[in-house]
């Protein structure tokens, strides 16, 4: 199960913008209800709603618990990773796209094992894609697909993603919209990645469907829970299987997907709390846990971070 649970928390925001181109509770001791926090600044007015998100969903995810909507509607900006309601009106999009390709005259069967190359056609067959697009696809790119095509088949869809529903709902309003990242950076470090990186992110979107399902409903029932221990965990489990060598890989993987990302993430939020404002801050839910997360990073640098 390489990267099985970050993936599904994590690589789905990825699958997104690829496939735009793609009561009764006491005061004194209640019992958090939801995936978000509120952060206060150390000086000044300004305050930020932190929500761990998941970007894909349901339909009957909504309406969403009534205090993440208070949060929303009480505050002045909502800040994502990207706005993907806007990614196919990005100036480099064909720039993007090359990112995703290899346009160097080698194609996907000079990058992988032959083992994966045919577990890999067969699947993109199976889903009506043809080689003469997919051999010219970056294994990161091809994990991004197969992964969205089962998330469709899991009975998920992006449509319904924390991220894109406050994205519409603050364009219907004119609720200013800011941008954690870029689409630029977030190609830059996937496109970055190794070849032994990208064929282990390939080769996990290739692992038991059964096994995925199973573990992106554990996943909305624990965010649902507000079960910050309970995602840890899960994100815990090790993977027996994984070669030495691959280990090294994944710790690589996972520094520059979350850890170095994490740091950037902290410091935005510390801007916007500086600027006085009320921000509801939303990415990926998996951002907000562990010893090097938003949350525990806002914690050491002194700040008042409380679970909703």
């Amino acid at each position: 199960m390489f990267m099985k649970k970050k993936l599904l928390v994590s690589i789905i925001c990825f699958i997104t913008i690829i496939t735009l181109v793609f009561a009764g509770c006491t005061r004194l001791e209640q019992k958090p209800t939801v995936f978000m926090w509120e952060v206060m600044a150390k000086e000044g007015t300004g305050k930020l709603y932190l929500l761990g998100s998941i970007h894909v969903g349901k339909s009957d995810l909504y309406p969403l618990n009534q205090v993440i909507n208070d949060a929303y509607e009480s505050s002045d900006v909502l800040a994502v990773e990207i706005d993907l309601t806007t990614a196919l009106q990005n100036a480099n999009l064909s720039e993007l796209m090359e990112k995703m390709m290899y346009t160097d005259g080698t194609t996907l069967k000079d990058h992988i094992s032959p083992e994966l190359y045919e577990k890999t056609s067969a699947v993109m067959e199976k889903y009506g894609i043809i080689p003469l697009i997919y051999d010219k696809m970056k294994p990161f790119a091809l994990s991004s697909t197969i992964l969205d095509f089962q998330v469709q088949e899991w009975g998920y869809s992006n449509e319904y993603g924390i991220d894109m529903y406050f994205l519409t709902r603050a364009h219907e309003e004119g609720k200013k919209i800011v941008e954690i990242e870029s689409m630029e950076f977030q190609y830059d470090m996937l496109s970055g990645f190794s070849d032994e990186i990208q064929e282990l992110m390939l080769k996990s979107s290739l692992e038991d469907e059964t096994m995925g399902k199973e573990e992106m409903d554990k996943l909305f029932s624990i965010w649902a829970a507000g079960d910050v221990a309970a995602l840890e965990a899960l994100y815990a489990t090790e993977d027996d299987n994984l070669a030495e060598e691959e280990l090294v890989f994944y710790a690589e993987y996972s520094k520059a997907m979350f850890d170095d990302r994490n740091i950037h993430m902290a410091q935005k939020a510390e801007e916007y709390l500086a600027e006085g404002h009320t921000t509801f801050y939303v990415v990926g839910a998996a951002h907000m846990i562990g010893d090097t997360g938003i949350v525990k990073l806002l914690k050491d640098k002194g700040y008042k971070v409380r679970q909703k």
